[in-house]
């Protein structure tokens, strides 16, 4: 049985604590913040679910897994990224001095820079601390192209990289099976197909839907590649200064990115301005 902790003080912490307690994986899962909504219930059912909340102590660090990281408060609010950084410190300081040496998924708004501080703060390898990245856009991009062309959702590939805020939609390198998805979607008397537009606005909207719908599902999948389950999928990854969401294959190691990305220049250019978004956001922060 995998040992997972979850940390956070949000409606997403408590949708995500329920979705493990039902998962069909088997886990065993520990809460480190004892003010998480309706904790009572959730007590209630991993007493009814498939898998049972346990008491963390410290001399159980060693053995966790995996760290998942949710959201300390709402997002919306003014001061979330300083207070997520004060909370990520104190998390992983107090677990590294228990000893764990696991991995860490940072689900939460602003996971770029949050997935950063978090390999910062804890010291472990970057193969081993990752965030959720854009496997939700992209995942919306696949589902869209999949229902509007009529196709298996499977024989669909695409994806939408940097940051939730950033998104590059790489549609150079989109797929229906072997056949890129721009040759079946020709402009008509100059026009483009109207499906790039849909496609964009429904990436959109889903950015800024309420993440304790989308993301524990989301969470539950990325846990399963880690537990023997590969998963390829675009998530954060920390790459020298800063960090963004790039395709990255997920295993037992950790997380590994195969090939450097290639795309079209715009969509690269695109990439690049990700980039130099995070790298300030990161150094500034360190600058403080």
């Amino acid at each position: 049985m995998r040992k997972v902790v979850v940390c956070g003080q949000s409606r997403l912490t408590t949708a995500v604590l329920k979705t493990l307690i039902e998962s069909t994986q088997e886990l065993a899962i520990s809460i480190l913040s004892p003010a998480v909504p309706a904790a009572d219930s959730l007590a209630l059912l991993s007493q009814m679910g498939h898998n049972p909340l346990v008491k963390l102590t410290a001399k159980a660090w060693p053995t966790v897994d995996v760290l998942v990281v949710t959201d300390f408060g709402e997002a919306t609010g003014a001061d979330f990224q300083p207070v997520m950084l004060e909370q990520l410190r104190k998390v992983m300081s107090a677990a590294m001095a228990a000893g764990f040496q696991g991995k860490v998924l940072v689900a939460t708004h602003d996971d770029a820079v949050l997935t950063y501080f978090a390999q910062r703060f804890s010291g472990l390898p970057k193969t081993s601390v990752i965030g959720l990245g854009t496997f939700g856009l992209s995942a919306c991009f696949e589902r869209l192209v999949s229902a509007q062309l009529k196709v298996p959702r499977r024989q669909v590939t695409a994806y939408v990289v940097g940051t939730a805020r950033q998104p590059v939609l790489l549609w150079s390198r989109a797929y229906v099976a072997a056949t890129p998805l721009l040759a079946l979607l020709p402009p008509v008397d100059g026009v483009a197909d109207p499906l790039l537009t849909q496609v964009s606005d429904a990436v959109s909207q889903y950015a800024q839907g309420d993440a304790a719908i989308f993301w524990p599902a989301l969470v539950q999948r990325v846990l399963a590649g880690l537990f023997g389950q590969p998963l390829l999928a675009p998530l954060t990854y920390i790459q020298d200064d800063a960090a963004w969401a790039v395709p990255v294959l997920i295993n037992e190691s950790g997380a590994q990115v195969l090939s450097p990305m290639t795309a079209a220049d715009a969509e690269m250019a695109a990439l690049d301005a990700v980039h130099t978004t995070q790298a300030a956001q990161v150094a500034a922060i360190q600058g403080e």
